[in-house]
């Protein structure tokens, strides 16, 4: 079993991945597609079976996510309608909420797509572009447009988004 699905799947079920869990992972359609985008990006020759799946299991929830550079331990809350750029870098231990979106600008000053510490949470209807960076341990709440850089220990609220430092601020949505 791929070493970042598991990590995954602790996160997602608080429980270690065994054997055991297959009937659990047939029930949970996040875990599945989870799976599948992970497998998709292995050397293996099954790696485009799992790419097909993982767009069907996308295409029913209205999910897109370019899974080459995201972190292990990623939970999706209600995974419905989000949507990450191919090229975004997802650090260890993230959560993503319902409709949000990470995402590029095309052009101007901050062309490009994010990069997201670990422990992050961005919560529904968030949506983070460009080329910025997120801090560590950084709390996204919901419906903040984030087009600038967040430093570790944050939380960012509203549109235009505002900087609030807190220790720890993502501790309960991860």
């Amino acid at each position: 079993m791929n070493e970042a699905f598991k990590q995954d799947w602790k996160r997602y079920k608080r429980s270690e991945w065994s054997r055991k869990c297959l009937f659990d992972l047939l029930k949970s359609q996040t875990m599945k597609y989870i799976l599948a985008g992970r497998l998709s990006n292995s050397p293996n020759i099954l790696a485009k079976v799992w790419g097909g799946v993982q767009k069907h299991l996308g295409h029913k929830m209205g999910c897109e996510i370019g899974w080459e550079n995201v972190g292990p331990g990623l939970v999706l809350s209600h995974p419905y309608g989000i949507t990450v750029n191919g090229g975004a870098k997802i650090g260890k231990d993230c959560t993503l909420f319902k409709g949000c979106t990470i995402g590029s600008i095309r052009g101007g000053k901050n062309a490009g797509v994010p990069t997201l510490g670990d422990r992050v949470a961005v919560c529904c209807n968030a949506m983070v572009c460009g080329n910025i960076t997120v801090g560590n341990d950084v709390l996204i709440a919901a419906g903040a447009y984030v087009n600038f850089n967040v430093p570790d220990n944050s939380i960012v609220l509203g549109n235009p988004g505002t900087i609030h430092h807190k220790k720890n601020p993502s501790k309960f949505y991860l």
